[in-house]
């Protein structure tokens, strides 16, 4: 295959059996391409609640989402092609689009991303089709990736790529989108595609609750808009979390 799937997961071997693994195997993803990493003291509940046949191993990584997506990096060879998911995916849209299978939109994101010299794409992070109908199928400016659900072009341990600003985790793929796009000038985001999954959910995993995570989630803010006042600014959404948004768009830098 000309991909992995990598899914990191903390604590929730059921919830991983139940929504991503079920996804899979559902959208006939081979379980050869699809690796679990998890914390060690966790491996045997893991190896206990998911189903061997849809899956290929189990890899003690370490523990911290930011720590783990690092690991899984160095894990694999440079250039390896890598499609990072959260345990709780529900669905995948593909309606939108001319793709007939997962398969078929997963090669052909990463030729996109060859052609357009990018190392990473994501997918819309809202589920609802109302703001993905009239998008482009695909854009190259500075946009979201959200981390749930993204893919890239493996450069294990390019310091212009490592993150340095989180205190938890929960701005990760702010940062790491606003990484990729300051090295390559570009980021490859599939607008029409959306994905649904629970993003503060009553079981946070590895992040924690909604509640939990306000304070570190504003701290994080700060750091990334400290960092980059030219690219962003700060939005207080009306439940107090804090969020990073993108001034404008840019082509290139």
């Amino acid at each position: 295959m000309s991909y992995i799937i990598c899914i990191p997961s903390y604590k929730r071997p059921t919830i991983l059996q139940n929504k991503t693994l079920s996804l899979l195997h559902k959208l006939n993803i081979p379980k050869e391409i699809i690796n679990i990493f998890v914390v060690e003291e966790e491996y045997s509940d893991y190896k206990l609640n998911c189903n061997p046949d849809m899956f290929n191993q189990i890899i003690i990584g370490i523990i911290g989402i930011v720590q783990q997506r690092q690991f899984i990096s160095n894990y694999y060879p440079e250039n390896t092609h890598i499609i990072s998911l959260d345990d709780d995916i529900e669905s995948l849209d593909l309606s939108m689009t001319d793709y007939a299978t997962a398969d078929d939109f997963f090669k052909e994101a990463f030729e996109i991303c060859k052609l357009n010299k990018s190392y990473i794409w994501g997918i819309y992070p809202v589920f609802n089709q109302f703001f993905r109908k009239n998008q482009k199928l695909f854009t190259t400016e500075l946009k979201f990736i959200i981390g749930a659900f993204f893919g890239f072009i493996n450069r294990p341990n390019d310091l212009d790529l490592e993150l340095k600003l989180m205190v938890h985790g929960n701005k990760e793929d702010i940062e790491r989108s606003i990484l990729y796009f300051k090295k390559d000038g570009v980021v490859i985001r599939f607008n029409r595609i959306g994905f649904k999954t629970k993003y503060y959910g009553t079981d946070g995993g590895g992040l924690g609750t909604l509640s939990n995570r306000i304070e570190t989630m504003k701290q994080e803010t700060l750091n990334i808009n400290n960092a980059y006042p030219e690219l962003t600014k700060i939005k207080i959404r009306k439940n107090g979390l804090y969020e990073i948004v993108f001034k404008k768009k840019y082509s290139k830098l």
